[in-house]
């Protein structure tokens, strides 16, 4: 209850206070009055408020949450770990004990295997005048002049008839630098060198008993 209705209270208490006593001198008349008892203003005041004011109301005592028991976390993993090894397969294959023995039986030695022959090389021919050994060969000729910057070659100046997959063939010259090249073999392009250097001369494909004619000039 709030404190104005504590204060209606009283104001409706001391009402009543003041309507009882003029009600008493309103009926009274001429007789004299008993006297009353004196009212005790203070105290039935206090009571008035006492009665208005609400009695308190007892405030329940808060009900404790129950705690949930802490997990016993060993006893936990001991179970997970039971569980886990209940499932694992009991029946470990047992890995065979017997060894293979390898076979005591040496094998023979292998047989000599001959080396293969190698094929046989033919000799490469050569260009040489082979009338020395058949006389009724008639060789192939080439000849010419021999100019070494621009003079006859001088006596004994090399000059060699080269061609791949044969010996070459060589010869000297003259007192007035000529040469001839007798060559033995027909079918042949020779390249004509003077002392090692290349003339830039090739022979005629050789013809057996024919006779050709190469000028040759170097530097």
């Amino acid at each position: 209850m709030t404190y104005k209705t504590i204060r209606f209270a009283i104001l409706v208490a001391a009402a009543g206070l003041l309507l009882v006593a003029a009600t008493a001198c309103f009926f009274g008349g001429d007789d004299e009055p008993e006297p009353e008892p004196t009212a005790d203003l203070q105290a039935t005041i206090a009571a008035a408020v006492s009665s208005a004011t609400p009695t308190e109301t007892p405030v329940p005592e808060p009900t404790a949450t129950p705690v949930p028991p802490t997990p016993n976390i060993q006893a936990t993993l001991q179970a997970m770990l039971a569980a886990t090894a209940a499932a694992q397969p009991t029946d470990t294959p047992v890995p065979p004990t017997d060894t293979p023995v390898p076979p005591t039986d040496t094998p023979p030695p292998p047989t000599n295997t001959p080396e293969p022959t190698a094929a046989a090389v033919p000799p490469t021919p050569s260009l040489v005048d082979i009338s020395a050994k058949d006389p009724s060969v008639r060789p192939a000729i080439i000849t010419g002049k021999v100019t070494i910057g621009g003079s006859t070659a001088p006596e004994g100046t090399v000059v060699e008839g080269r061609s791949a997959g044969a010996k070459p063939v060589g010869t000297r010259t003259n007192a007035e630098g000529i040469y001839q090249l007798q060559v033995g073999r027909a079918g042949y392009v020779l390249d004509l060198y003077v002392n090692g250097q290349d003339s830039g001369v090739n022979s005629d494909v050789t013809a057996l008993g024919k006779p050709q004619a190469k000028n040759l000039s170097v530097q």
